[in-house]
C-alpha cells in the first residue's frame, strides 16, 4: 500500500469515526435539559449530558465566584423523546462539595459532600416541561459541583441523562 493510499484510508476512518460520534450526541435523546448559573455579572449554563461514560462526554462549565455572593439557579427540562410519554420519570438536582473542579466521579448527595438535595418523580407528556429556581450563597471557599439528572431511564435508553457545571468558591 503506497503513502498516499494509506492517507486516504486514514482520513477515512476518521472521517467515520466523526460522524459515529457526532450521531451519537444528534440521535433523539429522552431529554431536553439546561442547567444556567449566575452571580452578579457572570453566568455558565450548560446542556443535557449522558453517563456512562462517568462524568459524560462534555467538559463542565465553571463558575468564579467569592464566598457569600448570591448564586441564582435555573434549570429546565424538556421531554424529547421518540418514544412519547414518559411514566415515572426521576429528576434529582443537587449540590455537593467535589475535591476538585472537573473531577469525573460524582460525590453522594446524601453524604458528607451534599449542600443540597431535591428529587421528585412525576410523568411527563411529549413536550412537556419541568423547571425550577434557586437562590443561595456558599460561604465555604472550595469547589461545588451543581447537577440535575434523571434516574432510572438507563435501562431503556442505556444511559443517564444530566446537566451539570461547577462552581469555584475564592
Amino acid at each position: 500500500m503506497t503513502a498516499r493510499s494509506r492517507i486516504a484510508v486514514l482520513i477515512v476512518a476518521l472521517i467515520a469515526g466523526i460522524l459515529a460520534l457526532a450521531g451519537r450526541h444528534a440521535g433523539a435523546e429522552h431529554f431536553d435539559i439546561l442547567l444556567r448559573v449566575s452571580s452578579g455579572d457572570k453566568q455558565a449554563q450548560a446542556s443535557m449530558d449522558t453517563t456512562p461514560p462517568i462524568g459524560g462526554f462534555n467538559p463542565r462549565p465553571v463558575l468564579k465566584v467569592k464566598p457569600g455572593d448570591p448564586i441564582k439557579i435555573a434549570w429546565n427540562v424538556k421531554n424529547s423523546s421518540p418514544h412519547g410519554a414518559l411514566k415515572n420519570v426521576s429528576l434529582h438536582f443537587f449540590i455537593v462539595r467535589q475535591a476538585n473542579t472537573g473531577q469525573k466521579p460524582v460525590p453522594d448527595a446524601a453524604g458528607l459532600a451534599g449542600v443540597f438535595d431535591s428529587s421528585f418523580t412525576t410523568d411527563m407528556a411529549i413536550g412537556a416541561v419541568s423547571s425550577g429556581a434557586l437562590k443561595l450563597k456558599l460561604s465555604d471557599p472550595g469547589s461545588y459541583l451543581i447537577r440535575l439528572q434523571s434516574e432510572g431511564t438507563h435501562e431503556d435508553a442505556g444511559h443517564e441523562h444530566f446537566s451539570a457545571i461547577d462552581v469555584e468558591v475564592h
